[in-house]
């Protein structure tokens, strides 16, 4: 259960599944701690430990089969019942992640991911009835009653910092479980809804120290 895993593990999980969803593509049938551990710059010993939270999943000297670990990872996430999401604010950031989401690399991945984006929502009535990729575009007006007809809960949110909280507060109520915020300002809304902030300009800033950091060892 995720539940008794720590926030620290809990943080490397998408890491690792993607890495492991990246090995099984390139048909890669095993790999070794050590080899992992180098592929995506995280210790061995907090690899195991990590791993341990899914089951017996290696052996010493042996490694991790790669099925085996995805196996595990849609187990604990319950990809055979992939909660729907929804994208709202389709500008150049939104319109990005709909071509992503829809396009064929990402469909044809055979361990699927635990959240689907089924749609995008905008104001412009401009895009209303168009599709990107795929994925329709329908007017911020009709979002409450999609979400309630689909049982959508969760939601991308891609508008602008100045509407972003009126959003994130309209989504109250209607089951929404967790908003994955891109608008980059911080937005507050009730405990029944899990917010994970993701601002693009911090991100870039936190390389920038990263690799200040690592100039100013040299000297």
């Amino acid at each position: 259960m995720l539940s008794n895993i720590p926030n620290a593990t809990i943080k490397r999980l998408a890491l690792y599944r993607r890495c492991f969803v990246e090995l099984d593509e390139m048909g890669v049938k095993r790999i070794q701690s050590g080899e992992l551990s180098q592929k995506i710059g995280i210790d061995s010993a907090t690899i195991r430990r990590d791993f341990s939270y899914l089951g017996e999943l290696g052996r010493q000297g042996y490694g991790y089969e790669v099925r085996v670990v995805l196996e595990a990872f849609n187990n604990l996430l319950k990809t055979e019942d992939a909660q729907s999401c929804v994208l709202i604010g389709v500008g150049n950031l939104g319109r990005a992640l709909l071509k992503y989401f829809s396009s064929d690399k990402f469909k044809k991945r055979v361990f699927r991911t635990p959240v689907n984006l089924i749609a995008g929502f905008d104001t412009d009535e401009s895009l209303v009835g168009q599709c990107v990729g795929e994925l329709p575009l329908y007017h911020l007006n009709d979002l409450k009653s999609y979400i309630e007809e689909r049982r959508v809960t969760y939601v991308i949110l891609t508008v602008p910092p100045t509407v972003a909280q009126s959003v994130a507060t309209s989504l109250e109520g209607l089951g929404i479980k967790g908003i994955l915020n891109l608008s980059s300002t911080v937005i507050n809304v009730s405990e029944d809804i899990t917010v994970h902030e993701v601002d693009l300009n911090m991100e870039l800033e936190t390389l920038f120290f990263y690799v200040f950091q690592k100039e100013q060892a040299k000297h």
